[in-house]
């Protein structure tokens, strides 16, 4: 007896277990069994694919038939501030076929077998799909892509939409129409299959959307220790920047950098980071002085100090404001922002912040982003109320940034033949993205190699199919995660004269899986 069985013998001898038989309408027999894991030591950290073989092996089944396997098991949510949650997994898999057919479902929170288990009675096929339905669940296969929406994530200065943050302001999901599941819990379905040792918390792919409006749409400038990130522009507002060229914040400006490196020679680094501190410093002031006073007036209108307004809200309560603090507040915020380099981007442009890059995305820039996932950040300044933290990083931030100027990195072409051009826009240790091309016409096969791929469309309309032959559409808009054990998948452009898609994929054994 191996290690699985023994741990597993206690709780399967407990199990509920039923046979539905063919006939009546049913082609093939079914047969249920139903097991609580949670009383499982916390060292078996077995997937179903292993229990349903396990299975297997206790019964002798005929080769015709189908099994369901309930699972109800409690887990400790990290993102919810480690609340222990009950939550069920439900498997389905052919006696005859159990390698290659196998998928499964899973839903949170308390339900009785007997409650549900009526419904497999009363369908004739495709018992899983009746329960995914009843429960509102995506049903999740090892061997087919999982579609990620946007979730929209409100932030000051305008809001995030994430694909696979995982984290207690949100949690991503996977969709089908038989519903949506969280993206933990999906992945819990099958982790080996489908990360294969990766990370269980997947590179972050994200968008970003500013307001407009010039610095109320204006990102935090800001800096990581840890997180690395890339953006790639997708829209450029034309009201915030009608030449079609946008410009963001990043690396020091070199022309102040010269200035002091003419006074003080080598030595220039620490008065001109001194410097700039100050002036931060002198700026924050004025900046929680407007913060004051425009808590005061959202609570006239009944608004807690730290609930979050709308845009046109905050610009009519800062029209209140005294108009000499505004004059000096936009005086001190350009002589502290005057320290930043101010880069041009364009439609399409490529932008990378390795850690300890001071960097802040402009109004009416909108990007796809990935990053490391890492929830970390300094915030060195911000020309708004900062809701999340009550105070700004700016001593260590300064202490700690890269002082080298910052240039828009240039992709490396891998691949350019007959229409087709795929570039790598991004090497950090942690990941890579490629940007692919493809003109009308062209069919590319992909592989995955043992790693999980994580796809998403900026321009044009494309067949993205698996190995069955499904297929789904990649267009703007969702994202799609393929499995790690994937051996290949296929990107048709049929309709758009030319499509681009991204294409994250993880560095392999970079992090171990965490919990």
């Amino acid at each position: 007896m191996n290690k699985m069985e023994f741990e597993i013998e206690p709780v399967w001898q407990s199990r509920f277990q039923k046979t539905f038989l063919a006939g009546t309408g049913r082609e093939e027999a079914l047969h249920f069994c139903s097991i609580k894991v949670d009383s499982v030591p916390d060292t078996l950290e077995s997937e179903g694919i292993s229990l349903c073989k396990h299975w297997l092996e206790q019964d002798d089944f005929p080769r015709d038939g189908i099994l369901l396997l309930h699972l109800e098991r409690k887990r400790k949510e990290f993102w919810n501030t480690n609340q222990v949650c009950v939550y069920h997994q439900l498997y389905e898999f052919e006696t005859k076929n159990i390698d290659q057919w196998i998928r499964g479902c899973t839903w949170k929170g308390e339900s009785e077998t007997s409650e549900w288990i009526s419904l497999i009675e009363s369908v004739d096929s495709k018992p899983l799909e009746c329960i995914a339905k009843h429960f509102g669940a995506a049903i999740v296969s090892p061997d087919e892509p999982l579609r990620l929406e946007e979730l929209k994530i409100p932030k000051p200065w305008g809001h995030e939409g994430w694909y696979t943050g995982v984290e207690k302001r949100g949690v991503a999901s996977v969709f089908d129409h038989f519903g949506c599941t969280e993206l933990p819990y999906a992945l819990g379905l099958f982790p080996e299959k489908l990360l294969n040792g990766h990370d269980k918390k997947l590179i972050l792919l994200k968008t970003l959307n500013p307001l407009s409006e010039a610095v109320m749409g204006d990102l935090y400038l800001e800096m990581h220790e840890k997180k690395r990130e890339v953006y790639v522009v997708t829209a450029l507002d034309p009201e915030a920047w009608p030449s079609g060229t946008g410009r963001i914040l990043a690396g020091l400006n070199s022309k102040v950098k010269d200035r002091y490196h003419d006074r003080f020679g080598a030595s220039w680094r620490e008065p001109l980071l001194l410097d700039f501190q100050e002036q931060i410093q002198e700026y924050e002031i004025t900046r929680r002085k407007m913060d004051q006073l425009l808590d005061q007036l959202k609570e006239q209108l009944g608004i807690s100090g730290e609930e979050e307004i709308t845009p046109q809200q905050l610009a009519d309560l800062e029209n209140k404001l005294p108009q000499e603090l505004r004059k000096e507040e936009a005086l001190l915020r350009e002589k502290a922002y005057s320290f930043i380099a101010s880069v041009p981007v364009k439609l399409g442009d490529v932008v990378t912040f390795p850690a300890m890059q001071i960097h802040s995305l402009q109004h009416g820039i909108r990007v796809i982003e990935f990053q490391t996932p890492h929830y970390e950040r300094l915030i060195v300044m911000f020309a708004q109320k900062v809701l999340t933290q009550d105070h700004w990083d700016t001593e260590r931030a300064i202490r700690l940034l890269n002082t080298e100027p910052y240039q828009l990195p240039e992709p490396v072409s891998l691949i350019k033949e007959n229409g087709f051009i795929e570039e790598r826009i991004v090497d950090f240790p942690d990941f890579t993205v490629e940007r692919i091309q493809m003109v009308k016409t062209i069919s590319k096969e992909f592989c995955c190699e043992g790693n999980y791929h994580l796809l998403i469309c900026v321009s044009g309309v494309a067949h993205l199919e698996s190995e069955s032959g499904k297929i789904n559409e990649l267009l703007p808009g969702p994202a799609f995660l393929l499995a790690a054990g994937t051996r290949s998948y296929r990107i048709s452009n049929k309709v758009s004269e030319t499509l681009i898609f991204l294409r994250a994929v993880p560095v392999k054994n970079t992090m171990g899986a965490q919990d």
